[in-house]
């Protein structure tokens, strides 16, 4: 579990809630040099599943149209029920992040045809810049470690 470690009362990272505690949108630096955000889920969000994040800081599971929007890219740590309240991460290290079967390291990853998973197939969806498994995936989709340096699309 991460903590928030830049002095904010009551910020733990990884417990969605139905209670709003801070303004959506709110920053926050955690362990591992990673970055914070806090949003409303738009929808139930498997954890580990990477999450598009709109202008009002609503979060769903990410899909090809939402990164051809620009949404901001995330991944969430927990599981949301939706409009729950809570921190996804959008940058750091040691994180995880859902990816499809055998993805290789260090391999590029776009969005894919299941909403808030990553493929390494070019030809299924939108790239995501900054962000990178640090491992392999399994034989099934799963969760895998990844580094996330500001993910973005690429088609902007």
């Amino acid at each position: 579990m991460a903590y928030i470690t830049d002095g904010l009362i009551g910020g733990v990272l990884a417990t969605p809630g139905t209670t709003q505690d801070f303004a959506l949108g709110t920053r926050r630096t955690g362990t591992d040099g990673s970055t914070w955000m806090y949003v409303q889920a738009d929808g139930a969000i498997k954890q580990y599943y990477m999450v598009g994040i709109d202008e009002n800081y609503q979060a769903a599971s990410l899909t090809t149209a939402m990164a051809g929007d620009g949404w901001f890219v995330g991944a969430s740590q927990a599981t949301f029920a939706d409009n729950d309240y809570g921190w996804v991460c959008i940058a750091g290290s040691n994180v995880n992040g859902f990816v499809q079967a055998s993805v290789k390291v260090d391999s590029p990853l776009y969005t894919s045809g299941t909403a808030g998973v990553l493929s390494e197939n070019s030809s299924e969806g939108t790239k995501i810049e900054g962000i990178v498994n640090v491992v392999s995936g399994t034989t099934e989709a799963s969760a895998v470690e990844v580094i996330m340096t500001s993910p973005r699309s690429t088609t902007l």
